[in-house]
């Protein structure tokens, strides 16, 4: 007797909805939409010649090899700077130099995050090499000894 109960009601399926077919393919609105004009063909991205790498990697290498080659430029001459320049202590240079490299080591991690959360990756590559050679700019004036005294370089 359940069988047979079974077998003439349908089952109920509570995400089942008692649609038509002509409500469901009816217009919404009863003014016609205008035809959209046809977009033009897209234009395949720009890529480095012979090679199927986008054009933005390119910027990205450049960037890099500028920043090693000022990093390795930099780090070199850094404890002489201090020694002979600023005449510290060779305690205090190594000191410096040494928190100089961990730091260089640390901030892209705080990059990551910049560019993971915030700005986007490109927008963070272009924006902290900007802050990059803003401090290669000072570093250069401040070492000028046209500009200042002692407290000026350091």
């Amino acid at each position: 007797m359940l069988e047979e109960r079974e077998s003439k009601e349908p089952a109920m399926n509570p995400f089942q909805k008692n649609e038509s077919k002509e409500t469901l393919f009816s217009p919404v609105s009863t003014e016609e939409v205008p035809p959209r004009p046809p977009r033009p063909p897209k234009k395949p991205p720009l890529k480095i010649c012979g090679s199927n790498y986008p054009l933005s990697i390119a910027f990205i290498v450049v960037n890099e090899f500028c920043e090693r080659f000022s990093y390795y430029g930099m780090k070199a001459v850094l404890t002489l700077y201090f020694l002979y320049f600023l005449h510290w202590n060779e305690d205090t240079s190594t000191s410096v130099y040494h928190a100089f490299s961990s730091l260089c080591y640390f901030t892209p991690i705080l990059g990551a995050a910049i560019a993971d959360s915030w700005l986007g990756k490109f927008k963070t590559i272009i924006y902290l090499s900007l802050v990059y050679v803003l401090g290669h700019v000072i570093k250069s004036l401040a070492s000028l000894p046209i500009l200042g005294g002692q407290m000026v370089h350091t």
